[in-house]
């Protein structure tokens, strides 16, 4: 049951996000669109019908223009075409760089003749194309009509030079001279035969083709025949240059008096809804695999990467590296005796009870040189006990769920711990106890375990530390890996970063972090808690504002 409810959940998460989508996807054209409707459908239809029935004559006129013009493009030359031709492309390249607007939009700002005034753009668009095909296929077939006058007047041209080089050679070659030359083949000779050759060539080749009339015929019939080719089909040209307009008025009648399924069909296409649905399903797609390719490449990139990069060491000045020996199992309460000349500062919902001798007097804060630090842990209005041998019970007055444990650091021992998990700190009164800041804010280490400041308590004290359903104090020895959240603290002399977790598929589907803190095989110890998320509203992080603080106070050590 559990099961089947938390996948309808999930199924009614996506749904709504669906929704949204298709919402989002659907505004554009809605707002595009939303002020065509400020007309009737029956006037829309009325006035579309008629315009449609008016350029019917109008097509009429324009295909008996077309016919006049190709007329006497058959009979113009060639010369004359071609500046035809140049004014026509100029003319429709005009005209396209401003092509017709939507006839609804059209109508709504111009009427009828407004709409009629931008489908007689459509149709000058169409017989400008079929003008200039026209025109150029009838240029082709003046130059193939007047290309035997040009072959003659080349023939003409070429003639007299090449008499001139005949006759030169000729007569070089009836001379005495000559005719030794052209025994021994010299110079001058091949000059005068070289002459001969470039001059009469050409006209010879320009002579035969101005006599081969078959071949001229046949190419002014082909020309002939491109050219009649373009007098066909302009008349159904414009019939489906005119379409959209044809549609529009059985769009705009069906608006008007079509059946219920004609008026939801015009309506789905007029909004495009399949290729909304169609967007808005890949959109969702795209959203939730996205998660899982970030994941992928977190996996597979980053982590390895990150995993690489020097690990966390603070380096303590003074510190004389003692070994801290692992604390007591935690539980409910713990009894501290104070030696001679000590002190003891407890919270003052961790004071369960204590002597009736002792001297007890108010701590304002933990620690007069970290006084955010103190108040944003609720190290504040501590009590202070004082008295050689007096026990005090420290136990967790309003959560359930806290245990505590004794941590004792001796001189010349450090451990960097999380203030928020301390309950009590019993310390020599003529040597308080002494707490040092540590930043690593160009570690990348310390951006993914989202902790940048450490805060370091010093020995000789001992520290009460607290936590959600127990605190567990263990030896590093060949290196540990935990949740992010579990660890308080450790001492300050092993290697702190990160690992990748320990299995894919657990990460890939949501239910681990991709990061887990580690710490390198040393002879330190490690403070963890054994559920952080203990008596918090069901174990669950918080989030929002709360989620926020809580971050910030990690970042900073606290």
């Amino acid at each position: 049951m559990s099961a089947l409810k938390t996948f309808l959940k999930w199924l009614l998460r996506r749904g709504l996000l669906y929704l949204a989508l298709v919402a989002a996807f659907a505004l554009s054209p809605f707002v595009l669109n939303a002020w065509r409707s400020a007309k009737d459908s029956k006037g829309n239809y009325v006035t579309l019908a008629g315009t449609r029935q008016a350029l019917d004559a109008d097509v009429m006129a324009l295909q008996a223009v077309f016919d006049r013009e190709r007329a006497a493009a058959k009979r113009a030359s060639s010369a004359a075409l071609q500046g035809r031709i140049d004014e026509t492309a100029a003319e429709l390249e005009k005209e396209r760089t401003n092509p017709p607007g939507n006839n609804f939009a059209v109508l709504l700002k111009g009427g009828a003749q407004g709409v009629r005034t931008n489908e007689m753009r459509k149709l000058r668009i169409v017989l400008l194309q079929r003008e200039l095909e026209a025109l150029q296929r009838a240029r082709d077939f003046a130059k193939a009509r007047e290309k035997p006058d040009q072959l003659r007047r080349e023939y003409a041209r070429l003639r007299p030079a090449c008499l001139d080089a005949i006759n030169a050679l000729r007569s070089y070659e009836a001379t005495w001279l000559g005719r030794v030359n052209t025994w021994v083949d010299s110079n001058e000779h091949k000059a005068l035969a070289r002459r001969r050759a470039d001059t009469c060539v050409p006209a010879q080749k320009a002579l035969q083709a101005w006599q081969d009339r078959r071949a001229l015929d046949a190419a002014l019939r082909k020309a002939e025949i491109a050219f009649d080719i373009t007098g066909a089909g302009l008349g159904d040209e414009m019939v489906r240059a005119l379409q959209p307009l044809q549609d529009a008025t059985h769009d705009a009648r069906t608006a008007w008096r079509g059946t219920l399924p004609e008026k939801l069909r015009l309506w789905a296409e007029k909004w495009h809804v399949k290729d909304v649905l169609w967007g808005a399903f890949k959109a969702l797609l795209l959203i939730m695999a996205m998660p899982y390719l970030i994941r992928l490449l977190f996996w597979f990139v980053f982590a390895p990467l990150a995993e690489r990069r020097p690990a966390i060491r603070l380096a303590v000045p003074g510190g004389e590296r003692r070994s801290i020996a692992p604390a007591e199992r935690s539980t409910t309460s713990v009894a501290v005796r104070l030696g001679s000349g000590e002190e003891l500062l407890v919270r003052q919902d961790y004071l369960q009870t204590t002597s009736h001798t002792g001297s007890k007097t108010t701590r304002w804060l933990l620690d007069w040189r970290h006084p955010l630090s103190s108040i944003a842990t609720g190290l504040t209005f501590l009590t202070c006990i004082r008295g050689d041998d007096e026990v005090t019970t420290v136990s967790a007055v309003r959560d359930p769920f806290a245990e505590v444990t004794v941590l004792e650091l001796p001189i010349g021992a450090s451990c960097a711990l999380q203030p928020r998990a301390l309950a009590a700190v019993a310390q020599p009164g003529a040597r308080p106890l002494r707490i040092t800041s540590h930043w690593r804010l160009f570690s990348l280490n310390a951006w993914l375990t989202l902790q940048l400041r450490y805060l370091v308590f010093h020995g000789p004290c001992r520290l009460v530390v607290k936590g959600g359903r127990g605190v567990r104090v263990e030896r590093a020895e060949r290196g540990r890996v935990f949740g992010q959240a579990q660890l308080v603290g450790f001492s300050a002399d092993l290697a702190y970063s990160v690992t990748r977790t320990e299995t894919f598929w657990p990460y890939f589907l949501g239910h681990e972090q991709l990061f887990k803190d580690r710490v390198e095989a040393g002879e330190g110890i490690l403070v963890i808690e054994e559920a952080p998320m203990a008596g918090r509203g069901g174990g669950e992080a918080r989030k929002g504002l709360e989620g926020a603080f809580d971050a910030l106070t990690k970042a900073v050590g606290m």
